[in-house]
């Protein structure tokens, strides 16, 4: 049996290394790592690797750029060091709201992230919630796209049972499927929001597409926050329509600057986001390390296969 070892990058959440490691039955090491004076990374991986499987664990906040950086290179020193096989784990992946060049000049970033990676080392690729899952073709390797759905669904289902009305809506019809997946799993209505403007007044409402709100709890479901600016609109219209309450949930949560307090003050009677990130006071982790690690070994499986289906040397 290959021997695994977990490489936790610096700044990576320790639930998500510590859970990934457990579902792997693999050891976990942390890189050693640390600033030069002029800004540039230094990592170092302080386990031997000769022959094991390396599952590089990282994060993209807060600081992604280096952050990124720092699991290229640990990518290559695992090869470095002799390993087997090289695995990137990103629980956030940065970058990847670039999927595409909105305007002339710009780079497709999360194609410029996923290559960096792959020329470092890593022969396969795992995320979580990524923002457009079509983006990680630009992995030329196996990929997984990890859904955080079964974590949030076990945390939320004390609430499904206590609530006679419990709807799960996305902020926008491309976070559908996001919420389509939450809600089969609570047994629960599903639904986008979409702005309309009142034809007597001429004011714009965000409202769900086809769902009546009144007396309901809402459960308002997207991958990432990070200002918290478009969620606490959404919670504040959402409880103006007379929601009974509002639960504001992510996969990523970034919440930079004073994003928690907005949606406290918008009413949102709790906010839960996944390990993904280290979620900061005021908000309910979601620990995904059991999906991310379920990922990681379909990810192994197919390396292996992939390794047997060679034609032999010689």
């Amino acid at each position: 049996m290959s021997r695994y070892v977990v490489v936790a990058a610096p700044g990576t959440p320790g639930s998500l290394a510590e859970g990934l490691t457990r579902g792997l039955g693999a050891e976990l090491a942390w890189a050693e790592s640390k600033l030069f004076p002029d800004g540039e990374s230094y990592v170092r991986i302080p386990v031997a690797l000769e022959g094991a499987t390396a599952v590089v664990v990282s994060t993209g906040y807060p600081e992604p750029t280096r952050r990124l950086w720092e699991a290229a290179l640990l990518a290559e020193a695992s090869r470095g060091l002799g390993a087997s096989h090289v695995v990137a784990l990103l629980g956030y992946l940065p970058y990847s709201r670039q999927d595409r060049r909105f305007i002339r000049g710009e780079p497709v970033s999360v194609r410029a992230a996923l290559s960096l990676l792959a020329a470092a080392g890593a022969e396969a690729f795992a995320t979580v919630d990524v923002h457009k899952p079509a983006s990680l073709h630009w992995f030329p390797g196996p990929v997984a796209n990890v859904d955080p759905s079964p974590a949030f669904a076990e945390r939320l289902r004390g609430v499904a049972d206590a609530s006679e009305k419990l709807y799960v809506v996305a902020p926008d019809r491309g976070a559908l499927p996001r919420a389509r997946r939450l809600a089969e799993r609570l047994g629960a209505a599903f639904d986008y929001l979409e702005k309309r403007r009142d034809r007597v007044t001429g004011e714009i409402v965000v409202k769900p597409k086809t769902l009546d709100v009144e007396g309901a709890t809402v459960i308002l479901v997207d991958d990432i926050v990070s200002t918290g600016g478009t969620m606490a609109r959404a919670a504040e219209m959402l409880l103006a329509q007379g929601a009974r309450e509002v639960i504001a949930a992510c996969t990523h949560g970034l919440f930079t600057g004073n994003a928690v307090e907005k949606l406290r003050r918008a009413g949102v009677s709790m906010i839960l986001s996944s390990n993904t990130v280290e979620p900061p006071p005021g908000v309910e982790m979601v620990d995904v390390s059991k999906q991310a690690a379920e990922a990681v070994d379909q990810l192994l499986e197919a390396l292996a296969g992939y390794e047997q289906e060679q034609p032999a040397k010689g």
